[in-house]
Order: C-alpha cells, then structure tokens, then sequence
C-alpha cells in the first residue's frame, strides 16, 4: 500500500472515530492493517460494543472489494468514507447484511478468469453522493449503531 494510500486510510479511520465521538461513542482503532475491524465503538455503560470496518476513498468513491469469500467477513458495521481529502468528506453507515444483499461477483468480462476465481465487489454507486442508487438512509447516519449514552 502506498503512502497517500495509508495517510488516506488513516484520515477515513480518524474522521470516523471524531464523528462518533462527537455522537457519545467511547471509540478505540486497533491495530493498523489487522485482519478484522478498524476500530471499535463502545457506549458509556459497555454493554454495547461495535466492531467498525472502514473503508476511504480519497477523493471519488471506488468500488470496494470484498474478497473471494465474502461469508469470512463478519465485522457487523461498515463505513464508507468518500471524498476523504476534501471539504466534502461523507461517510455511509452500513450493516454487513446491506453490503451482502448488494455484493456482486467480477461478470468476468475482462479477467476472463473462472467463477470460482472472481472476487465480489461492492459498488461505488450505493455509496456516492446523488447517485440514482444512493442509499441516502446510510449517509452520515450515525444514528444507525444506537443510543450510545444511558439515558436516566
């Protein structure tokens, strides 16, 4: 991974973290390129904790990979982060269920590899602002993961 690679991830992994700060989450990042969730939220009683992939885009959104075996992944959140380097910066708060109702496999058409060799992608298109495709519900939509706080 290239250096503006890395400085783009970790302005998508901090942008993040701050967002849901702000919103009342207790947020810890793990250990940079581990296998598993980038970071994790935790409410103030702890009795509720979610792991968070994230995934930054430093200026227009790219279609994400999700690997050969997409059932391996399991970390329950996921937040795009689009236009990471610029004042537009726009995250997409979504669950792994929404990314695999809307994964699709390489049709193959370039690679001309075998099915079984064609990795899964999600689409730019669920994650970039105005899109006919957008998921407008997910768009900066820290509410998503819950009520963070007790409330008394």
């Amino acid at each position: 991974m290239s250096n503006i690679a890395q400085i783009t991830g970790n302005i998508g992994l901090y942008h993040v973290a701050r967002e849901l700060s702000l919103s009342g989450w207790n947020v810890m990042p793990t250990v940079r390129n581990a296998r598993g969730a980038d970071l994790y939220a935790a409410s103030e009683d702890e009795r509720t904790i979610h792991p968070i992939q994230v995934k930054a885009h430093s200026g227009k959104p790219q279609d994400t990979s999700l690997g050969l075996l997409p059932e391996t992944i399991v970390t329950p959140w996921w937040v795009f982060v689009v236009y990471t380097r610029t004042p537009e910066i726009t995250c997409y708060v979504l669950t792994l269920e929404e990314i695999r109702a809307r994964m699709a496999r390489d049709p193959g058409t370039r690679s001309k590899k075998p099915e079984q060799e064609r990795i899964f992608w999600l689409h730019r298109k669920y994650y970039t602002p105005g899109s006919e495709s957008e998921m407008r519900e997910a768009r900066n939509a820290w509410h998503r993961l819950g009520v963070p706080r007790v409330i008394l």
